[in-house]
């Protein structure tokens, strides 16, 4: 009893030395996991099955014998009825191409009765020419196969014919060397024809069919002589690295055969009949050990057909477009003109294309929202602290009352505060007399006024009136005299010493200082550094002091220095 899978892929082959074999291989470990086989009848002389009906039956009691379930994919490998590598022009189009290979398959004498249905591979390109290899079996035999297989509950995976199994069985099994750059020769023999096949790495070059006779009526000289005479004259046009011998009957052996052919490069055989020694596969307990080496190299390829064609070069496959309806109909529907069709395969990687995507977009949102709610949470948590803090203040001020407020008295105890200067500045708006100027005004918790006036009767008018209006000062009038101090250089870019600036004009006025701030004596007023300042810049303005004399203008007052504390 066999454990299969929904997704199990089960070769099919009928061949005419074996019959009907089915067979499911693991493809990693090379192990043969099930096997059955039953006879069947093949035509040789027609190439086709003897009875279609009978093989269906006995196809689906295997299948039901072995177990294998409903919705599984079969591979069939069925004997070749044609097989032909040739070439064709470059300049031709794929449809003038698979009209030329269908006008050559009608020549074909086991096709002049039927359509047709074919596959074909590029296995090499030039310039000038493409070479094609191609393959075919009779349409509605195939049609036929297919509807009963599907009517059984299974579905048709691939259709491949023995030649080419066996070649890639062989590949498969490391029997041969196909490196790139390898020309080999293989011959296969069955009971009916002998095929050769030009060979580069795993490239078809050219292929040969010879029909020979033999059986065991004959003797075994004459099997072998008919061998022989059928394939030297082909393998002395064809040298190579080496020859590869396969006989598929039970008539030759593939040893004996490689020994009596006279060949120009080394020959290597492989038994794939009842002289095989040894088992081509390890198999599984479950497999009866009378099968062991009766797995022929036609079911190896069919079972191995889905893995092995993604390394392969050559790939074919018969249940393909050539079958008009039968195949079309189940084929997944196709957009943007049929380069995209939408099969199980494609519409899973865009379902999973899809999800990717979404989970992008997820991951992005749900990333924005965490970064916009941590930037809310941040801009409450401060908005928190303001309330807690005017909370607070609020907490500890909520004794006080608005009656406790009273606006007359801030307003009494600011101008109480601040009397001496309101004082002073309305004497300095309104109180100066004539031809009186001021050219320092501090006015704070001390005060001072200095300035300058051409008579002393304004000098002492402008004192009287200060007095007048804070009698409770202590300020008096600490300095009084004249301005004159001998001509000055004067630069009008560089009047920042106002005093005494009339001076200039070398004329007589009046100075004079009222203040209530103690009297620093005179020395301590002006600095050293004021003093080396005011001697730069008399030595340094000399010329220009001489040109201002000489000019009737009079130059610009300073602006008032008002200091206010």
């Amino acid at each position: 009893m066999f454990d299969f899978k929904k997704s199990t892929v089960v070769g099919v082959s009928v061949s005419p030395e074996i019959g009907l074999e089915v067979a499911q291989i693991d493809y990693t470990s090379g192990t043969v996991i099930a096997y059955g086989r039953k006879s069947v009848e093949y035509s040789a002389v027609k190439r086709e099955l003897a009875d279609l009906d009978l093989f269906k039956e006995t196809l689906q009691d295997l299948l039901e014998e072995m177990n294998i379930p409903k919705g599984s994919a079969l591979v069939l490998n069925l004997p070749t009825v044609a097989f032909k590598v040739t070439d064709f022009p470059s300049a031709l189009e794929i449809t003038q191409v698979e009209s030329a290979i269908e006008e050559e398959l009608y020549e074909n004498p086991y096709l002049k009765n039927y359509e047709p249905c074919y596959s074909y591979s590029v296995v090499n390109s030039s310039l000038q020419f493409n070479k094609y290899a191609y393959t075919a079996l009779q349409k509605s035999t195939i049609i036929e196969l297919v509807m009963s297989i599907k009517e059984m509950g299974y579905k048709v995976s691939a259709i491949d014919t023995s030649v080419n199994s066996v070649l890639n069985s062989l590949v498969y099994l490391n029997r041969v060397n196909t490196d790139p750059d390898t020309n080999w020769v293989l011959l296969t023999v069955d009971n009916g024809c002998c095929r050769v096949l030009s060979m580069l790495g795993k490239n078809y070059v050219d292929v040969f069919e010879e029909k020979i006779s033999i059986g065991d009526v004959l003797s075994d000289a004459e099997n072998y002589a008919s061998v022989i005479t059928a394939v030297e004259p082909i393998l002395k046009n064809l040298p190579s690295k080496y020859l590869c011998v396969v006989s598929k009957t039970n008539v030759i052996s593939a040893e004996v055969l490689s020994n009596k052919i006279t060949y120009s490069a080394p020959i290597i055989y492989q038994e794939a009949n009842g002289y095989l020694k040894e088992p081509l596969l390890n198999l599984s307990p479950l497999i009866d050990e009378e099968y062991s080496r009766a797995i022929s190299l036609d079911v190896i390829g069919a079972a191995i057909y889905q893995d092995y064609k993604k390394t392969s070069p050559v790939s074919f496959n018969l249940y393909n477009k050539t079958l008009g309806d039968i195949f079309l109909m189940e084929q997944p529907p196709a957009i943007m003109g049929g380069k995209v069709v939408l099969s199980n395969r494609f519409l899973i990687f865009l379902g999973v294309i899809m999800a990717a995507i979404i989970t992008v977009l997820t991951i992005l949102i749900t990333s924005s929202f965490a970064l916009q709610n941590s930037n809310m949470k941040s801009n409450i948590d401060h908005m928190q602290a303001e309330i807690d803090k005017i909370n607070s203040f609020i907490e500890r001020n909520k004794e006080i009352s608005s009656e406790d407020f009273d606006e007359g008295d801030e307003i009494r105890i600011g101008l109480n505060h601040n009397k001496n200067v309101y004082s002073y500045y309305t004497i300095v708006g309104t109180e100066i007399p004539q031809k009186l100027w001021l050219t320092y005004l501090k006015l704070g918790d001390e005060t001072t006024i200095e300035g300058q006036a051409d008579n002393i009767e304004s000098i002492y008018a402008f004192f009287r009136s200060i007095k007048d209006y804070n009698p409770t000062s202590n300020i008096t009038l600490q300095d009084l005299g004249l301005a004159t101090a001998g001509p000055r250089e004067f630069d009008d870019a560089d009047s920042d010493d106002a005093k005494s600036i009339l001076t200039t004009l070398d004329a007589d006025f009046y100075k004079f200082r009222i203040s209530d701030a103690i009297m620093k004596p005179a020395e301590e007023e002006e600095s050293e550094e004021d003093s080396n300042k005011k001697a730069k810049k008399n030595k340094t303005k000399t010329t220009k002091s001489k040109k201002n004399k000489k000019s009737n203008a009079k130059p610009a007052l300073p602006d008032l220095e008002v200091i206010s504390q």
